[in-house]
């Protein structure tokens, strides 16, 4: 007995080792494995929709592929896993599916049958039958013939009572019309101004405290803490290799002068790899190539996400964000 539960245990302590093992493979690939991508491009004839692009992105040894094309105007992307066409399996069992569809509809359609409709019989009348005409009631005729006098004997005094009464309302109302108006008017211009002046002491609120806070050292270390670990990751995202070669030039030669001098300004990036060749014909011409490589390491932005969060001046600065006082 005891044997055979020392044999399970066995066998699941077995698993779970190579659970951990797969997880800590798993874990070291991606932190140390990188991902490596390349792009090309190029120019031979003065049409611009005859640019060809080329992308790509892979990771494990060329194990995981993504592949971007653009040519003639046109957009091709495959993905391909450990050598296997994905896109293309998928694409392909796509278009199975739907024949299926399709197939299984048309038969559906052929074995219907249309039955033909069948019209209501409708009734036909005889002979057209007489409508009754209503009794009239004496008491209706008295009524329509007899008419009563609603007004009363006292109306004629009522009526020149409201007329008095509305004289002297259409002579006081204007005054108070105009009395009410500026009343109003005043009251919303004092509701606008305080409005205004409390936004601004929020404002100024706000303002003095990002300024206290900006102005903290402790924000400070951390502000240039996380500088210079952006600077670290854009240096290491950038391109390791590059190459090429570009030919231009425009109709005027001070725009060709000017298009040279902003591409001298890339010469920090490429570390002048790239030759740049102006030509002063007086013609729009572009042509070239342009090639670039460069790989991507996993550990690189988990240490620098360590290396900040665990920082005593970042802990600080989250820590004022959140309770918003010194």
């Amino acid at each position: 007995m005891l044997h055979i539960l020392w044999l399970i245990l066995k066998f699941i302590l077995i698993l779970l080792g190579i659970v951990l093992g797969l997880l800590l493979l798993a874990i070291l690939l991606i932190l140390f494995c990188p991902v490596r991508y390349r792009a090309s491009g190029t120019k031979e004839q003065d049409d611009w929709k005859k640019i060809r692009g080329e992308g790509q992105i892979s990771w494990l040894f060329h194990g995981v592929v993504l592949r971007v094309v653009w040519a003639e105007g046109n957009l091709q992307t495959s993905f391909r896993l450990f050598g296997i066409p994905v896109d293309k399996i998928l694409n392909r069992r796509k278009k199975n599916k739907e024949h299926s569809l399709d197939s299984s509809e048309s038969e559906e359609d052929q074995r219907e049958v249309i039955e033909p409709e069948k019209i209501p019989e409708s009734p036909v009348n005889a002979g057209s039958e007489e409508i009754p005409e209503k009794p009239v009631n004496a008491k209706s005729e008295k009524m329509i013939s007899s008419p009563v006098d609603s007004q009363p004997q006292d109306a004629p005094e009522k009526s020149q009572q409201k007329t008095d009464s509305d004289k002297k309302e259409k002579k006081i109302s204007p005054v108070r019309k105009l009395l009410s108006g500026i009343q109003s008017k005043r009251k919303r211009i004092w509701d606008r101004i305080h409005h205004i002046r409390a936004a601004l002491c929020r404002v100024g609120a706000q303002v003095t405290w990002w300024r206290d806070f900006l102005e903290h050292p402790r924000v400070q270390a951390g502000i240039s803490l996380v500088w210079t670990h952006a600077k670290f990751l854009i240096r290491h995202v950038l391109p390791t290799r590059m190459d090429g070669e570009i030919t231009f030039s425009t109709e005027d030669p001070s725009i060709t002068g000017a298009i040279l001098a902003v591409l001298g300004m890339t010469i920090p990036f490429h570390k002048n790899c790239v030759r740049v060749r102006p030509l002063f014909s007086g013609e729009n011409y572009c042509q070239g190539n342009v090639r670039i490589k460069g790989r991507i390491y996993g550990i690189v932005f988990v240490r620098a996400a360590v290396s900040i969060y665990f920082n005593k001046n970042i802990k600080y600065v989250i820590r004022r964000w959140k309770t918003r006082r010194a």
